[in-house]
């Protein structure tokens, strides 16, 4: 008899443990959406001036790769939640300045 509340103890704290973590895992930090779409940006600008330094020497091939690069940010700008039309515009219009 003893040894059976000893299992079922060991059993019950197992369990207790297990849905423990389950329910508190979850809980991450989330960063606000004003730091995402900044972290965004700043890697846009960041892909934009490794790709002009690579291709700095090589006028023609710079500008299609900008270009190329250009739409794809565009088109991720524009599917992006946290970016209106307006400021996908004004975002792609300061990579193209650049």
């Amino acid at each position: 008899m003893q040894g059976y509340n000893l299992i079922y103890l060991l059993i019950f704290l197992i369990l207790s443990a297990f849905i423990f973590m389950i329910f508190f895992k979850n809980k991450k930090n989330h960063k606000p959406s004003i730091i995402k779409k900044e972290e965004l940006i700043k890697n846009y600008e960041y892909e934009m001036l490794k790709l002009i330094s690579k291709y700095e020497n090589d006028k023609t091939t710079l500008q299609k790769k900008k270009i190329e690069f250009l739409k794809v940010a565009s088109n991720e700008l524009h599917n992006n939640i946290f970016f209106d039309e307006y400021e996908a515009k004004a975002i792609i219009q300061k990579l193209a300045s650049f």
